[in-house]
């Protein structure tokens, strides 16, 4: 075992050992990882990137950032503005948002629903921080006949109607409907493939997993390595013509 790995629960199921974050930089003619950080499995994705946004300088052009779902926060998004940069995350991509979530009336925290969509206050509201969660509930009889309640989701019980609001689809649903023309979140859906699949990569064809050393440090200078690799076949696929992104090159008709 290796006395500096930590040990968490994620989606369930349990983990031990440590967490990497990789930037990579993109353009028509391929991609390179420019830097990658390494901590403890503990350390969260929202810490990682708020590390790397700290070490940037204000950039002269828009730059836009894509990410995993996870790295996405208010705080991060904040962080990334005053950088001149845009972060899209793959979480604005896929399933459809929950608009709805947005006609609901919050506290100044965002912990207490305030007001449903039709005006009323719930008779119990209560906040769950591990998730980003308000479970709240209404007397049965102002939900039964609401029209929209398969949107919110709502369960009706004996006596009351039960209804989990996720906080982060609020803030999912809300950056939608502003950047619903924003050409940086479709550029996001064009190379989203490629930042889901980089720590596959990783993982199947360099085995980060599977490291000969123990400690961080150590363990550390052993998954640089990796990364080194990686950018040494994408110099040569580059070399030979073959490391191209295609998601950005400009399509013809």
């Amino acid at each position: 075992s290796d006395p500096d790995a930590t040990y968490r629960l994620k989606a369930g199921k349990a983990h031990r050992g440590y967490a990497a974050n990789l930037t990579e930089a993109v353009n028509e003619n391929g991609s390179i990882v420019t830097d990658y950080q390494y901590d403890v499995n503990t350390h969260s994705d929202n810490a990682f990137i708020k590390e790397e946004l700290e070490t940037l300088d204000k950039a002269d052009d828009e730059a836009v950032i894509v990410a995993d779902g996870a790295y996405s926060s208010k705080e991060v998004r904040e962080l990334a503005g005053d950088k001149n940069i845009t972060v899209v995350t793959t979480g604005l991509l896929g399933r459809k948002p929950r608009n709805i979530l947005l006609d609901f009336t919050l506290s100044e925290d965002e912990r207490t629903v305030v007001k449903c969509p039709s005006g009323h206050t719930p008779k119990a509201s209560s906040y769950t921080r591990q998730n980003d969660t308000i479970r709240i509930s209404f007397p049965r009889e102002t939900c039964e006949d609401y029209p929209h309640k398969k949107e919110c989701m709502v369960r009706l019980k004996k006596r009351t109607a039960v209804m989990v609001y996720s906080v982060k689809a609020r803030h999912r649903a809300g950056e939608i409907r502003d950047r619903k023309e924003d050409p940086f979140l479709k550029l996001a859906g064009r190379i989203r493939n490629g930042v889901e699949t980089l720590p596959s990569i990783l993982r199947c064809k360099y085995n980060v997993d599977r490291m000969p050393v123990r400690w961080k440090l150590k363990t550390k200078q052993f998954f640089g390595f990796k990364v080194y690799a990686l950018n040494f076949t994408k110099l040569l696929r580059h070399l030979q013509g073959l490391e191209k992104c295609r998601s950005l090159t400009p399509e013809t008709t």
